[in-house]
């Protein structure tokens, strides 16, 4: 609910109706001055980082859009160079969806890569018990569409990948969808049989070498282990706390706090000019226009003089024109 929440907010960053401002010029002025300094010529600070901003995300698209290109082309080389198998082949009595199953030793754990359903293990020997666990568990990553929730996940990296916090989301995120997954698929297990599970998991992480030749370009985009996150589920598995229910008043606070952040914004505050500075349409109307011989135009009104380009605008009706 909370990544829903914060996901959510991240792509569409807009003000509520209810939101309020609180003027704080002792913390805003001077990050508004600081914005606002001009370092060359025109152009100031704000438009500077916007510029960056814009460039990293399209470098960051660049390279997003190649790393899918690549995950292409090596399940394509994985597929002409495994054995062809479907999950009926390991599992006995097998009634749900039949994917691929691809037996190769391009990879060093199991996974899916990229779009396509189809599952990779390593060949290498596995228990029927361990395979058994391997397929359900990555059947349920294809089940749960989960490569596009870390596609669409990856995008709001390259949205904010000046934000630091972003790819810490990131990674919680894919935590996530595993412990969702080990809860999806020893949901119907017995205690011994969830041991088991367990074990699987080990022995998987034990059997992953650097040897894998693709996991640098493009680990977003292949659904796998690692040593961190395995550590964090094996715990979870064993307290059984995937298994409690949120406490309801903190499920509210946890859905509102995202909200509450945006009610609230801090705004900036200067002085008004000076008085005597200051003038309006009446101080126009009692002025008068002078056309130059050469074909230009100047307002003349109190102590100003000021060049004006169309003496035919609305605010100019009324203010007679004299040729020089």
């Amino acid at each position: 609910m909370l990544i829903v929440v914060v996901v959510v907010r991240m792509f569409v960053p807009l003000e509520f109706k209810f939101t309020k401002t609180i003027v704080m010029p002792l913390i805003m002025n001077p990050i508004i001055e600081l914005l606002q300094y001009k370092i060359y010529a025109n152009v100031q600070v704000y438009q500077f980082l916007l510029l960056v901003w814009a460039l990293g995300i399209i470098w960051n698209m660049i390279k997003w859009i190649r790393a899918i290109q690549i995950t292409k082309d090596m399940y394509k080389r994985i597929e002409n160079h495994s054995e062809r198998y479907h999950i009926s082949d390991f599992i006995d009595n097998y009634q749900e969806e039949n994917y691929v199953v691809l037996k190769t030793n391009y990879v060093s754990s199991p996974m899916v890569m990229g779009f396509n359903k189809t599952i990779l293990i390593p060949d290498v020997y596995l228990s029927q018990e361990n395979l058994k666990n391997v397929l359900l568990h990555e059947t349920w990553h294809i089940k749960n569409h989960d490569v596009y929730t870390k596609q669409i996940i990856n995008l709001l990296v390259i949205m904010y990948w000046w934000f630091i916090p972003a790819y810490r989301l990131r990674d919680k995120i894919d935590l996530f969808l595993e412990m969702r997954v080990d809860n999806q698929t020893t949901n119907p297990f017995s205690k011994g049989e969830v041991m088991k599970y367990m074990h699987t998991l080990i022995e998987i992480q034990k059997n992953i070498q650097d040897r894998n030749e693709f996991k640098r370009q493009s680990t977003h985009f292949m659904i796998q282990d690692n040593a961190h996150i395995l550590e964090y589920r094996i715990n979870y598995l064993m307290d059984g706390m995937y298994r409690k229910k949120t406490n309801r008043i903190l499920m509210i606070v946890v859905l509102t706090l995202p909200l509450l952040t945006n009610s609230i914004i801090l705004e900036s505050a200067f002085e008004p000019p000076n008085n005597e500075d200051m003038y309006d349409q009446s101080d126009i109307d009692k002025g008068y226009i002078i056309k130059h011989k050469d074909g230009t135009y100047e307002l003349v009104f109190s102590k100003i003089r000021a060049k004006i380009l169309n003496p035919n605008d609305e605010c100019f009706k009324d203010v007679p024109i004299i040729e020089e």
